[in-house]
């Protein structure tokens, strides 16, 4: 098998579903040529039979992609050293990690950035004393690793979506020309993880133990259901519009954002703009307008063709991208360069 023997993809695996992309080739300059949402539910062999399909090749084992993944167990922190010339022992950012996160390097695979610009920590003379810490245990890692395979993907190379989604809302903004930071909610089923991004960088990067099953008691309730399974099934569904009950849903949520939104405006001067919901379904985009009108912000709603044109990447006649809803975003941050424009 070679990487010329058929059509590459760029996958995003998350709790939710396989968001795919076609394209024509992994390294820039290419072409999406086909996008795809593909349901986890429907087990191991439907997936990667239409993994494989639409590479376009039947001869093949394995699809090439790059992939973006979500673990739950995933950590994205934001840190200040106080002294960052200590980092030169290399016993430091370890202990620094167990002490402040209690995070241990031998069962985490962890990546250091610089929180202004993203780049790697000691990789260039812009290297300060704000970082961003980011990986996932090392099990959890391998684990999601091997469904790609079991899906008949082939990586090419594995992120932590958050990053490369972090990476295009900052790209976006500068391309719109946006000043004020952007609250990024990514939200999960147990859990849900709080990123502000302004400028060039990372400037609040939070877990938050709120996610969606935490909602299913109050639908149960709200609505006289018999059990929280029934009310998980009409929350997952498309058939009901919960943006009446939107506020007692996430009371709970947003009194974290309105603490975290408040610290940080008192601690910058800047006031959150806009918020971004990455990774919930499309029927669950009620949650951002909820939020959008308690923390009194606009709804980022990426237009992704001027984007991706903004990007050198160009999209094949035929593919819609007009009703894809905000959580591609995180697929299509994949293909972003964001490194410093010379």
């Amino acid at each position: 098998m070679s990487k010329g023997s058929s059509k590459a993809l760029f996958v995003e695996l998350s709790e939710f579903s396989l968001l795919v992309a076609r394209v024509s080739g992994l390294e820039p300059p290419f072409t999406i040529e086909g996008v795809e949402e593909i349901p986890l539910n429907e087990g191991e062999e439907v997936v990667r039979s239409t993994i494989l399909s639409l590479v376009g090749n039947p001869k093949i084992q394995y699809a090439y992609a790059v992939c973006g993944i979500y673990p739950p167990t995933r950590v994205v922190r934001r840190a200040t050293l106080d002294n960052p010339a200590k980092t030169k022992d290399p016993a430091y950012l370890p202990e620094f990690l167990k002490n402040q996160f209690k995070i241990d390097v031998a069962t985490y695979a962890m990546s250091v950035l610089n929180a202004n610009g993203g780049g790697e920590f000691g990789s260039d003379k812009a290297s300060g004393k704000e970082l961003v810490f980011c990986g996932a245990p090392r099990v959890d890692l391998a684990r999601e690793q091997q469904r790609l395979v079991d899906f008949g993907i082939f990586p090419t190379r594995v992120d932590i979506g958050s990053i490369s989604t972090v990476g295009a809302v900052l790209d976006y903004q500068q391309l719109k020309g946006e000043k004020s930071p952007t609250l990024i909610l990514e939200m999960g089923y147990d859990d849900a993880m709080v990123l502000v991004c302004n400028g060039k960088s990372l400037d609040v990067a939070r877990p938050v133990p709120y996610g969606l099953r935490s909602m299913y008691p109050i639908v149960q309730k709200e609505l006289g259901l018999k059990d929280e399974e029934s009310a998980q099934k009409l929350f997952g569904s498309a058939t009901f519009d919960f943006a009446e009950m939107g506020p007692t849903l996430l009371k709970k949520l947003m009194k974290e954002l309105q603490a975290s939104t408040g610290f940080y405006e008192v601690q910058t001067g800047q006031t959150i703009g806009n918020i971004f919901l990455g990774l919930a379904p499309d029927n669950l985009g009620w949650i951002a307008t909820t939020l959008s009108k308690t923390l009194g912000v606009h709804v980022l709603k990426p237009n992704y063709e001027d984007w991706l044109e903004h990007q050198g990447i160009k999209v094949a006649n035929g593919v819609d991208l007009g009703n894809l809803g905000p959580r591609w975003f995180g697929l299509f941050s994949l293909m972003g360069n964001y490194a410093p424009k010379s």
